[in-house]
C-alpha cells in the first residue's frame, strides 16, 4: 500500500476523540482494494516501455528495408500487444477514480459525525485525500504519454500497411499493363516483318555522329551519359585545350520555352568563377543540336570514387570542405544547385575538387519531368525534406552535401527508401560511428544537426557546415 493511502487508512480507522465510532471494516477493505487497482494499473502501463521499444525497432526495420513487405509482419507482431493493453487500461483507471470518490465521501461523513458529537476532527483529511489523488493523477499523466505513443505506433503501422498494400495492387496492375504492351510490341514487330521493304532510294539516311561540332570542337570519344544527355571529350581548336562537350537530350529541345530557361541557367552558371566549380565555356549549336562546352576535368566523379568502397576521414573531409567552399561562393551569388550528389562532384587527378551542373541539371530534370509526368525534381536520397514538398533554398544544398559526406565516409546512404520523406522527417539513419570505426568523436553529433528534419535546426550556411565538420575531432 502507498504511504499516502496507509496514512489515510489510519486516519479513517483510528480512535476518535469524543467517543466517535471507528470506520467499519469495509472502509479499510475499500482502501486496500483501491490500492490494488492502482498497482494493477501501474504494472499494466509499465509493460509499455518494452513494447514501445519493439514497435520502434519494427518500424525502423520496415522503413529502411529494401523490401518493406518482408518486414511488415514483424512490425505487426511487435505492435500486436498494444490495442488489448489500451482497452484494459481505461476501465482500471476509471475504477480507481470511482473508488477514490467513494472513500472521499466516507471521510467527510466521519468528519461530520465527529463535529456533531463535539469531538476533535481529524487533521486536514481533505488535504490528505486530494494530495493522494493529485499524486496518483500526476503519475497517470506520465503514463498517458506512453499510452499516446503506443496509439501513434499502431496508427503508423495501419497507415504504412494500407499504403504498402495499395502500392502492391498498383504494381500488380502495372505488371499486367506491361505484359499487354509487350504483347502489342511483339505483334507490331511481327507485322512489320511481313511488310514489303521500302525501295532503297526512299530510305531516310541516318545522321552520322559529327566529328567536329560547330566547326571548332573535335570529338575524341564518349565519356558518359547522364540525365541531361551525352558527354564527350573534345578538343577546342580555337583555344587549343581539352573540353567536355555535353549534347542535350532531344526532350530538352522540344519546347523553346524550356530550352531558353535551361540556357538562361547556363549563362548564370557561366558567370560563376571559383576554383571548386566546373566552368561553362560556351553554348554551341550544330545541325539542330545544342551543346554545352565545359571545363575538362581529367579524373572521375565522386560517385565513381566511392563505388564499392568508402574514403577515410581526411580524404572525405577535404572533398567535403572543397564542396562547401563552392556552395558558399555560389550561394553568395544567389545560385542554388538543387541536385547535388556524388555524380556532380568531379575529382581531378591533380587533387582538384569541382562541383558541376549548378542549377542546370535541376532545370533540365524539371523539363523532362513535365514530359514524362515524373513527380520529383531532384534525386530522392539526397533531397532535403522541404525540397520533396516543393521548397527550395540554400539549405537544400547543405542537406544534400551532408548526405554525400555520410555516403563518402560509410559507403552507404543514410536514407535508403522507399519512403524517403518519412525517414528524413524522423531522422531515421544509423550513426556513422556504428558503421565505421576510428572516426572523430563528434561525427555523430555533426550529422544529427546536418541531417535534422527541420531546416532551422541545421547548420545555417556552407561556412558553418564546413567549420562544424572540421571541429568534429
Amino acid at each position: 500500500m502507498s504511504v499516502r493511502l496507509a496514512a489515510l487508512s489510519l486516519l479513517l480507522a483510528g480512535p476518535a476523540v469524543g467517543a466517535a465510532p471507528k470506520l467499519p471494516a469495509q472502509g479499510l477493505a475499500a482502501l486496500t482494494a483501491l490500492e490494488a487497482v492502482y498497482q494493477r494499473h501501474k504494472a499494466l502501463v509499465s509493460r509499455l516501455d518494452a513494447i514501445l521499444a519493439d514497435c520502434a525497432r519494427g518500424r525502423l526495420a520496415f522503413q529502411t528495408a529494401a523490401d518493406p513487405a518482408s518486414r511488415l509482419a514483424s512490425w505487426e507482431a511487435a505492435c500486436a500487444p498494444v490495442p488489448p493493453l489500451i482497452l484494459e487500461e481505461r476501465p482500471l483507471w476509471e475504477e480507481y477514480q470511482v473508488g477514490f470518490k467513494r472513500i472521499e465521501r466516507a471521510t467527510f461523513v466521519r468528519q461530520i459525525g465527529l463535529a456533531r458529537r463535539g469531538g476533535d476532527q481529524d487533521p486536514d483529511p481533505a488535504g490528505l485525500l486530494h494530495g493522494t489523488l493529485d499524486h496518483n493523477t500526476k503519475a497517470h499523466a506520465s503514463r498517458t504519454k506512453a499510452l499516446s505513443t503506443a496509439a501513434w505506433e499502431v496508427r503508423e503501422l495501419h497507415t504504412a500497411a494500407a499504403r504498402l498494400r495499395t502500392e502492391q495492387a498498383k504494381s500488380k496492375q502495372l505488371r499486367a499493363l506491361l505484359g499487354l504492351l509487350a504483347a502489342a510490341t511483339a505483334a507490331l514487330w511481327f507485322a512489320s516483318r511481313r511488310r514489303k521493304a521500302a525501295p532503297p532510294g526512299l530510305a531516310a539516311p541516318s545522321a552520322p555522329s559529327p566529328k567536329v561540332v560547330a566547326g571548332n570542337f573535335e570529338l575524341k570519344g564518349l565519356i558518359g551519359r547522364g540525365a541531361m544527355g551525352e558527354v564527350y571529350e573534345a578538343f577546342d581548336r580555337t583555344l587549343g585545350r581539352r573540353a567536355a562537350l555535353k549534347r542535350l537530350r532531344p526532350e530538352l529541345l522540344a519546347s523553346p520555352e524550356d530550352l531558353e530557361l535551361l540556357l538562361a541557367e547556363a549563362r548564370t552558371v557561366a558567370a560563376l568563377k571559383h576554383p571548386n566549380i566546373v566552368a561553362i565555356h560556351s553554348v554551341e549549336r550544330d545541325a539542330g543540336q545544342v551543346y554545352l562546352a565545359f571545363e575538362f576535368i581529367d579524373g572521375s566523379s565522386l560517385a565513381q570514387a566511392i563505388d564499392g568502397r568508402r574514403l577515410g576521414w581526411s580524404e572525405a573531409l577535404g572533398i567535403f570542405k572543397a564542396c562547401c567552399a563552392a556552395l558558399r561562393y555560389a550561394h553568395s551569388q544567389r545560385v542554388i544547385h538543387r541536385d547535388l550528389k556524388p555524380a556532380n562532384v568531379m575529382l581531378g587527378r591533380d587533387g582538384a575538387v569541382k562541383v558541376m551542373d549548378f542549377g542546370i541539371a535541376y532545370t533540365a530534370q524539371r523539363s523532362i519531368s513535365r514530359l514524362t509526368r515524373a513527380a520529383a525534381w531532384g534525386t530522392p536520397p539526397y533531397m532535403a525534406p522541404e525540397q520533396e514538398l516543393g521548397g527550395v533554398s540554400a539549405g537544400v544544398d547543405l542537406f544534400a552535401l551532408s548526405v554525400c559526406f555520410y555516403e563518402t565516409l560509410t559507403g552507404e546512404l543514410p536514407f535508403k527508401g522507399p519512403n524517403f520523406l518519412a525517414q528524413k522527417r524522423e531522422a531515421l539513419f544509423l550513426p556513422v560511428s556504428g558503421l565505421v570505426r576510428g572516426l572523430p568523436a563528434g561525427v555523430d553529433a555533426f550529422f544529427k544537426t546536418a541531417l535534422a528534419p527541420e531546416p532551422s535546426k541545421r547548420y545555417s550556411s556552407a561556412a558553418a557546415l564546413s567549420a562544424a565538420a572540421e571541429a568534429a575531432p
